[in-house]
């Protein structure tokens, strides 16, 4: 008697317990013996898939069709993307209506920080409905040069300069020994958003020949600071800043 048929009648005898091994081990054995696909015709499945979806994607772009090609080793297609002059003013992100109501932005502060200023600033804000959130080094709250506070209401650790569409570097009178603010002003800046500038902020943006400071709106040379500022804010994205 062949011997998976035996395992099969002892266990019988053995109850229902013993039989479901028996049958998993006698399924197993035959799954065992079943042809598998060999690495090389996987690899071959894939390239091959890959080839056939390449000329689609030259389409679109042949760069990227050939970018693509490159990086999963199949060969680069020979076509070229469908060619089309046409463009939608409407539909450019350079010709969208810019209201600044209703978005967020973050105040970064510190101890030290000129109230007056702030006050006038969060009451433009307020007068269009935007949210800001006030963000610090650590919870409780922050003292201005008058002795005024201000409660922080998150910390660098904690949000992001990519959960907020423009900032306020508000600073005070660390100088630039924060490092979240430094961190949330290189972030907001490289990514085009518009940044307001107290007069106590100053030392946080750093200035060059290749830094133009397009949508960064200072202060200290601005006697309409807020209005700017809220403006600049409506703008979102300044895509010619260097």
């Amino acid at each position: 008697m062949k011997g998976k048929h035996r395992a099969v009648l002892c266990a019988w005898n053995l109850g229902p317990a013993a039989k479901m091994v028996a049958k998993t081990g006698l399924k197993n054995s035959e799954s065992r013996t079943r042809p598998t696909e060999s690495r090389s015709s996987r690899n071959e499945s894939r390239t091959g898939s890959a080839d056939r979806r390449s000329p689609h994607v030259s389409n679109v772009g042949t760069g990227l069709a050939t970018a693509i090609a490159d990086y999963v080793n199949v060969n680069a297609p020979s076509g070229t993307h469908v060619s089309e002059e046409a463009s939608f003013p409407s539909l450019s992100q350079t010709n969208t209506p810019s209201y600044p109501y209703t978005l967020k932005f973050g105040i970064l502060i510190e101890n030290g920080f000129n109230s007056e200023e702030v006050k006038r600033v969060t009451d433009a804000f307020e007068k269009y409905a935007i949210m800001y959130d006030f963000i610090g080094e650590k919870f409780g709250a922050v003292t201005g040069s008058d002795g005024q506070t201000i409660t922080i209401d998150t910390t660098f650790l904690i949000t992001d300069a990519a959960m907020h569409d423009s900032l306020y570097v508000v600073g005070g009178n660390g100088g630039t020994s924060n490092p979240g603010i430094m961190n949330f002003v290189g972030n907001a800046y490289k990514h085009y958003k518009p940044i307001g500038v107290a007069a106590t902020g100053n030392s946080y943006i750093y200035t060059s020949d290749q830094n133009n400071l397009a949508g960064v709106i200072f202060a200290t040379t601005n006697p309409d600071f807020e209005n700017a500022f809220v403006s600049a804010i409506a703008k979102q994205r300044f895509w010619g800043r260097t």
